[in-house]
């Protein structure tokens, strides 16, 4: 097997200057990524998917960072401050690919085991490269699926635990 890239979901696409961009934590991302597994991934052939939730639709983009998006990634990896205070970021680190999409080709996915999902959406920015997780063969659980946003569906128990143990919500002083 070789790996062709990742995917990054992402609320909406980022634009600058009238143009959609590839955010620079990715650049960072996919040349750590390089670095870490220098027998697996070249550096030339993989790319970088960005799936942004538009309103009422779904926009995926193809990027491929080229060689001096990896050589800045890989000096800003561990830049004081974070990403924030990286300069020399721009369009000239990567550039749009082609996409094909078809069903003739098949592919599988590799998902997080025990329940953890895949989907960091609800949950803020907790992806970090020193995670401790292991991947199995397996369809993805759906985009709103319970284990992606379990703040949402604990508030919701909280709730409906809160209504059984109170008896009213204003004290009755007629009554």
């Amino acid at each position: 097997m070789e790996p062709l890239g990742w995917i990054h979901t992402q609320p909406n696409e980022l634009i600058q200057n009238g143009s959609q961009v590839l955010p620079a934590p990715d650049v960072i991302m996919h040349a750590g990524i390089i670095e870490d597994h220098k027998n697996e991934w070249s550096g030339q052939d993989e790319i970088i998917i960005t799936s942004s939730f538009t309103q009422g639709s779904c926009s995926l983009t193809a990027y491929k960072v080229n060689d001096a998006g990896n050589e800045w990634g890989r000096k800003n990896q561990n830049i004081a401050g974070g990403v924030a205070n990286a300069q020399g970021y721009s369009s000239n680190c990567y550039e749009k690919v082609q996409m094909l999409l078809s069903d003739r080709f098949q592919g599988f996915f590799m998902v997080p085991e025990g329940g953890l999902g895949w989907n960091y959406n609800f949950q803020g920015v907790k992806h970090n490269v020193s995670m401790d997780y292991a991947l199995r063969l397996d369809t993805p659980e759906r985009f709103y699926a319970e284990c992606h946003r379990p703040q949402h569906f604990l508030s919701f128990v909280q709730m409906e635990e809160g209504e059984e143990t109170e008896d009213a919500d204003i004290e009755d002083f007629l009554g």
